[in-house]
């Protein structure tokens, strides 16, 4: 288990934030989960991109306020995708992550779809 943790640490990109004042969950957002959305990014918007093709509407053509609803109201409703996010998300957390995780799983999701909201919003 331990090597699986060293291996997903050594492949995640590492992002500069000030953490030494935050709480826990704030932390766990910036040296967790911030990393692996930025790795993960390209395969989050070709599941989004994907997402919007099958079910026939362009986001392209919004605009940016009507964009913004829109990926929101997709996030909230769509429980397969809501799931398929989290599971590409928790997928690289390390064995203490996972205990964390589960602990604050509420939290956390919060978090997650939060972060995807603003990373989608701001390259689709």
């Amino acid at each position: 288990m331990e090597e699986r943790s060293k291996l997903i640490k050594s492949i995640l990109p590492k992002i500069e934030i000030e953490t030494s004042t935050s709480l826990t969950i704030e932390y766990f957002q910036s040296e967790t989960l911030r990393p692996i959305l930025k790795f993960q990014n390209e395969i989050i918007l070709v599941t989004f991109e994907s997402f919007c093709l099958d079910n026939k509407f362009d986001v392209q053509k919004l605009t940016s306020d009507l964009k913004l609803t829109k990926i929101v109201k997709i996030l909230k409703t769509s429980n397969q995708l809501k799931q398929l996010y989290l599971g590409m998300i928790i997928g690289f957390f390390t064995s203490d992550e996972i205990i964390f995780y589960t602990k604050n799983k509420k939290d956390i999701n919060k978090r997650i779809i939060a972060l995807l909201i603003e990373r989608i919003y701001s390259q689709v």
